[in-house]
């Protein structure tokens, strides 16, 4: 199986599925400096990947990330360049042509979070535990503050990042944050069903309406319309689109002709 190892977390190719598995179970996948630079190598290396259609984002070990690694916060280690270097490879993450399903366990805070809220769909086992605790750091939570409004609105959005507080799976599938929630011991066989649904859909379609869903908040609704034309000119060409509807066609064809034998 091709990929990309790393210090901090793999990526490996199966065909069109792609894993992104954070690996530092030590540390509850916590983000260090090199984690942050891996992070920006491993979407550089999806985004490259011209088969790749679908992407599960995990962590190894007992959480899916439990943010930024406080020891390099405390020893002021963090600097500017530390921050922007994490907010390229999170956006790019965002931006990946790639369907990206997050498959949650354990921690996921802060910037665990933000990973998560990155992807497209979020699936978190009961057991997961959620919050964006940065204002009791001291800083930001980077992008995430933004993400999450576009995706919970913004009253949800203060009172999750002005008091930090921690929330469970129910609580995010309540408040439309999570998409998913199941057992600990089926995480890993709904994230593969769900890929498995993503990679029987067109993907020249798929591609295009994430790509109309994450531009909704930035275009003007001229731009979005002649985007969406071009779009839908693009799926029409596409040989998915035409492959469904020969399939279309035949479903017909049998319909009408057990009618007439009837």
């Amino acid at each position: 199986m091709p990929g990309l190892e790393l210090e901090t977390m793999r990526c490996e190719l199966d065909g069109p599925l792609a894993r992104l598995r954070l690996n530092r179970p030590e540390v509850l996948n916590a983000a260090n400096w090199a984690w942050v630079q891996d992070l920006v190598k491993a979407t550089d290396y999806l985004a490259q990947s011209a088969e790749t259609r679908v992407v599960i984002v995990s962590g190894e070990g007992r959480a899916f990330c439990s943010g930024l690694d406080v020891k390099e916060l405390a020893q002021g280690s963090l600097t500017r360049e530390w921050f922007a270097t994490w907010e390229h490879g999170v956006t790019a993450l965002a931006n990946l042509e790639a369907i990206t399903i997050a498959a949650i366990q354990g921690y996921c805070l802060g910037g665990g979070l933000q990973v998560a809220v990155a992807c497209d769909l979020l699936v978190a086992s009961t057991d997961a535990v959620f919050s964006i605790p940065a204002v009791k750091e001291g800083v930001v939570a980077a992008l995430g503050p933004m993400r999450l409004t576009r995706l919970i609105g913004a009253s949800r959005t203060k009172y999750l990042c002005l008091l930090g507080h921690r929330f469970n799976a129910r609580e995010g599938l309540a408040m439309g944050l999570i998409h998913e929630v199941v057992a600990p011991d089926n995480l890993e066989q709904r994230a593969v069903e769900l890929a498995e649904e993503l990679l029987a859909i067109p993907f020249t379609a798929l591609r295009h309406t994430k790509r109309q869903i994450n531009r909704a908040f930035e275009q003007d609704l001229t731009t979005l319309m002649e985007e969406m034309v071009a779009a839908q000119e693009d799926c029409l060409r596409s040989p998915e689109h035409a492959e469904v509807m020969a399939f279309y066609r035949e479903a017909q064809m049998r319909s009408k002709a057990r009618k007439e034998e009837e």
